[in-house]
């Protein structure tokens, strides 16, 4: 199961304009999507979210936390 990276939830979490930019894209309340992020919610990895997280500028590597080892 993937989850978004700090980088995202760092910048839900402390920019106004881009945690109101989530919400409208969800539908849902700026309080609501704080909430998400505070707890990490896989809601944040629908879609709409990700494309919205795109057009912002993020790459996927940036997005998506990445809880792997690369095995030889």
């Amino acid at each position: 199961m993937q989850k978004v990276s700090k980088i995202i939830i760092h910048k839900i979490l402390n920019e106004n304009d881009f945690s109101i930019g989530l919400a409208k894209v969800l539908d849902i309340q700026q309080q609501s999507v704080l909430g998400l992020a505070k707890r990490n919610s896989n809601k944040l990895t629908l879609f709409i979210a990700i494309q919205y997280y795109k057009e912002k500028g993020f790459t996927e590597e940036e997005i998506f936390y990445r809880n792997q080892i690369n095995s030889i």
